[in-house]
């Protein structure tokens, strides 16, 4: 009402000039509305406040989330960086096996792993249409991994130096004493067996592989370090423990040695 009134007083003084009775009524009716006037400010202004932190912490979140984004990308293309360029220094590692000396070989990809007590695998992405076969022997960068035991076109299945039914002839460096090193399964130590008691075998000698003329694989490739040797009272032979020198958990690229028994390398 008191609007409606100072509103109808200040049209009528705005008609009849700013004289006389609708001059001091107009002046009348703003000394009354000012009070209300700033009361309705004042009352407004939190809400307004409200609505304009709200937007701004609307804009200051999408802003975030941005950055947040930005970031996650950053550290996703950093990590695939490092991720390539360790990938690359193995691959370029395993260009220069000298162990291998004339011995052709295949660069391949590991691309699934099987493991378990019973069966330790990998799959590789080269195969028949490459030149490998069965029996050939596989390796990385630091030793003896496997041997091929199924292929086709374009894939083949390695089986690892640690899975029970693998066995290869080696020779202790030092002493020249020849064993086998078998296969125990997924995380257990690997055995050396048919080395006679007496043997000069000591924790820390280095194994390669025999090259005798019953077995699957070229003399002299890395294939592990003694850990242990035991003389079990009356034994015929020692008790000998192998560590290989592979990691055989963390196979990413391996060479198959385009090798075999009767034809050599």
């Amino acid at each position: 009402m008191l609007l409606l009134l100072g509103v109808t007083f200040v049209t009528l003084s705005d008609h009849g000039g700013h004289g006389g009775v609708f001059a001091k009524a107009r002046s009348y009716a703003r000394e009354v509305l000012n009070p209300v006037q700033s009361g309705i400010h004042s009352a407004l202004q939190p809400v307004g406040d409200f609505l304009y932190g709200a937007l701004e912490y609307r804009s200051l979140e999408h802003e975030n989330q941005l950055l947040r984004q930005q970031l996650a990308a950053d550290q996703a293309d950093a990590a695939q960086a490092q991720a390539a360029q360790l990938e690359a220094q193995q691959v370029l590692a395993e260009e220069h096996l000298g162990y291998l000396g004339n011995i052709r070989s295949v660069a391949a990809q590991v691309v699934d792993v099987t493991g378990s007590n019973f069966e330790e695998t990998v799959t590789i992405d080269r195969g028949a249409a490459n030149g490998i076969v069965v029996g050939q022997p596989v390796v990385s960068a630091d030793g003896l991994v496997g041997s091929v035991t199924s292929a086709s076109s374009h894939l083949a299945v390695v089986t690892l130096l640690d899975d029970p039914s693998f066995t290869v002839g080696v020779r202790v460096v030092n002493s020249g004493v020849v064993g086998a090193a078998v296969g125990e399964g997924l995380g257990n130590t690997e055995q050396v067996i048919d080395i006679d008691a007496g043997q000069k075998v000591k924790a820390g000698d280095d194994l390669v592989t025999s090259g005798l003329s019953i077995e699957h694989f070229p003399a002299g490739l890395p294939v592990g370090r003694v850990t242990k040797v035991l003389t079990p009272t009356g034994a015929l032979q020692l008790e000998v423990s192998m560590q290989p020198f592979v990691d055989l958990n963390n196979l990413q690229y391996v060479r198959v040695l385009l090798w075999s028994a009767q034809g050599g390398g």
